[in-house]
């Protein structure tokens, strides 16, 4: 009975901090970035809880193997619980990081967010949710910090930018 209630609590303020920061209107579509991590995860019940019209995109990066390909048949099955239209992409993540000579990260993040706008004009999405929490907020504030950031810089994650946003960074 506890975890009801907890999980009608925290319903209550994702809707409440949708409206009040004006991230999303029930009229528009919606791409859910869902990795198969946590946040993601919740952020993906959260919106099957509100009404809004959503679907799920997940990028297989292809670098943990197994366990990479394992979130994307978790991702997939989640999809068919939720009955809602999952878009998935394999990435060939390491060449395209050595082909342009940047990080593997930066080189995920390129290929995810190219491949999130070909999804949304696409499919006529008009924004992408995206599942940090605080705590990725305040990581990424300490490490601009760390890198000796001006005072200009230090910030977290931005809620917005331009049709991205955090829909749990309240949490």
């Amino acid at each position: 009975m506890k975890t009801v209630f907890y999980l009608c609590k925290v319903k209550e303020a994702f809707q409440k901090y949708i409206e009040e920061k004006k991230l999303c209107r029930p009229e528009e579509r919606i791409l859910l970035a869902v990795s198969g991590g946590v946040d993601s995860v919740v952020m993906l019940h959260l919106f099957s809880k509100t009404g809004f019209s959503f679907a799920i995109a997940h990028c297989n990066f292809q670098l943990r193997g197994d366990e990479s390909d394992g979130d994307e048949r978790f991702v997939k099955d989640l999809a068919d619980k939720y009955h809602v239209p999952v878009f998935v992409k394999r990435c060939e993540t390491r060449a395209y990081a050595k082909e342009k000579g940047i990080s593997i990260e930066m080189a995920a993040r390129d290929l995810r967010y190219e491949w999130f706008e070909e999804v949304c004009n696409a499919n006529h999405f008009h924004k992408v949710a995206i599942g940090h929490n605080r705590n990725d907020d305040e990581e990424t504030f300490f490490i601009k910090l760390l890198r000796g950031s001006g005072l200009s810089g230090l910030r977290g994650i931005p809620l917005q930018r331009n049709h991205y946003f955090r829909p749990i960074l309240f949490a």
